[in-house]
């Protein structure tokens, strides 16, 4: 059995794989997170030290300063490690980025040096390591205006509002049920990859 822990399990993608995994009981179990956590060295140590496999997905996407978004992702990133660091433990980590990585912007710069930091990590301590690189993820929870594009796309037709392109172009997107799917394989074969990028599951063409 897999000891499952999983940062942001109360969150979009971290609801949709936590039910998935529950459905194999014989499989993995699930360890407790609360985004408390975080805020307390010992409970943190004591999740780390509980997990076969950790699977970062806590990160906040909208602020209004980027730079409160960029500096709150990297201390996420530095707490797991020095948890990590702290108790002796190399857990295989998982963490999702985004292909928001090449644009430029501190959410994307964010989720890119937080990939790396935990690829150095691995690296130092010859862990596990999947960087998850991830496309847009919709799918039945999506918050809109924050975790979704195309949940705020349907929220803004269905209450009379007009939807805005910024930017035309195509865009990729993955179901979120397909992106814990493969966040199980990545698990169950120990996915040893900085630079992962999924394949996508359907695409939009804007223009």
């Amino acid at each position: 059995m897999i000891k499952v822990g999983i940062t942001g399990q109360n969150g979009f993608i971290g609801q949709h794989l936590q039910r998935t995994l529950k459905l194999f009981p014989d499989n993995f179990k699930v360890v407790p997170f609360k985004k408390s956590f975080f805020d307390h060295d010992d409970q943190l140590k004591n999740f780390v030290e509980s997990c076969d496999t950790i699977v970062h997905l806590a990160a906040i996407n909208r602020h209004e300063d980027p730079q409160v978004i960029y500096d709150t992702n990297i201390e996420l990133v530095q707490r797991l490690i020095t948890a990590c660091r702290n108790t002796n433990s190399s857990p295989h980590i998982l963490i999702s980025s985004s292909t928001q990585e090449e644009r430029d912007n501190l959410y994307g710069k964010s989720k890119k040096d937080g990939r790396k930091a935990l690829a150095k990590w691995a690296k130092e301590e010859n862990a596990v390591f999947t960087g998850l690189v991830l496309p847009n993820v919709y799918g039945p929870f999506g918050k809109p205006f924050y975790n979704s594009v195309v949940a705020t796309f349907c929220h803004q037709l269905t209450h009379g509002e007009q939807p805005e392109i910024h930017k035309d172009g195509q865009l990729d997107l993955i179901y979120v049920g397909n992106l814990a799917d493969k966040i199980i394989d990545c698990i169950n074969q120990k996915t040893d990859e900085s630079n992962y990028e999924l394949i996508i599951t359907a695409t939009i063409d804007d223009g």
